[in-house]
């Protein structure tokens, strides 16, 4: 008898409620047939993004580029100062900054003005990271993880992380940096929702054959879930169906799959129905991602 090919889906797969929040606003703005803008990609998924221009959402890099339009803060966050030009231009702001990333923001100006010199785990070219930076008004670090600690020791000494970043990484940098630093401040700024998210992928992971990481090549919360799949079984991280090929399935009869945080439920479907289409599963094609196996668990 020959074995029967499952394709499950990590439990909280998908927009989390920051990304649900930044969305909802920008299409409630659209269809006040005003001129909007987002100051850089509402979030990190380029097929959700042209979605939106083509609703009149458009996506503009820097202030030069706006006029009279009304701004929408990506849910990533802007840097202070770059705020601070948009209410004094007075142009009409929607803030669909992330609240997770906005308390990070609060906590990093909040260390820094009780004289602790902070240190921020997270990726020093990402937008959220950029933005937690400039609240910043004393000596701040930005690294990667354990192996960029800073050279010098502290008398006190302030550590935060970027929301999407794994709770294993942090608790590795925070007990390298105890030593350094005869007073230690640590502020878990990990969004809940992402240690959820990771935790959920990871026991998926332990049971698949082959993990399918959903979402975009930019997005800092996917590649971390692409990084925790590799770290135990084969993964392929995709940011749609149309790049999924064949061969991958061969011989493996636990397919899983997990999607990032700003992922479509359209998209984790069409993978889904497609994966379905090359194992030659015979389970009913679904359209919704709630009738995919394993996303209520």
């Amino acid at each position: 008898m020959s074995l029967k090919t499952e394709i499950r889906l990590a439990p909280n797969s998908g927009f989390c409620f920051g990304v649900k929040r930044a969305i909802k606003l920008a299409r409630e703005a659209a269809e006040t047939n005003k001129k909007i803008v987002t100051l850089g990609p509402i979030i990190h998924n380029p097929q959700l993004v042209e979605r939106l221009r083509q609703r009149g959402v458009d996506s503009v890099d820097n202030l030069d580029a706006i006029t009279d339009q009304t701004v929408i803060i990506r849910s990533h966050g802007v840097e202070h100062n770059v705020l601070e030009k948009l209410k004094n231009s007075g142009a009409e702001i929607i803030d669909a900054t992330c609240p997770y990333v906005a308390k990070a923001q609060e906590l990093a100006k909040k260390l820094s003005r009780e004289g602790y010199p902070v240190c921020i785990m997270g990726n020093a070219s990402h937008p959220e990271v950029k933005a937690i930076r400039s609240y910043i008004e004393g000596e701040v670090f930005i690294i990667e993880n354990e192996n960029e600690l800073p050279e010098k020791n502290f008398t006190r000494l302030g550590l935060i992380s970027q929301t999407t970043k794994s709770l294993e990484d942090f608790q590795n940098v925070a007990s390298k940096l105890l030593p350094k630093a005869k007073e230690l401040r640590i502020v878990n700024t990990i969004c809940s929702a992402t240690s959820v998210r990771q935790q959920a992928t990871m026991s998926l992971a332990l049971e698949s054959d082959i993990m399918i990481v959903i979402g975009g090549y930019n997005s800092s919360n996917t590649k971390m879930l692409a990084k925790i799949c590799q770290n135990i079984i084969e993964t392929q991280h995709i940011e749609t169906a149309v790049e999924l090929q064949g061969n991958w399935f061969t011989g493996k009869f636990k397919i899983g799959l997990t999607a990032g945080a700003s992922t479509p439920d359209w998209i984790i479907v069409n993978v889904y129905n497609e994966i379905n289409k090359y194992t030659g599963n015979g389970c009913p094609f679904v359209s919704s991602i709630e009738e995919i196996p394993g996303y209520k668990e």
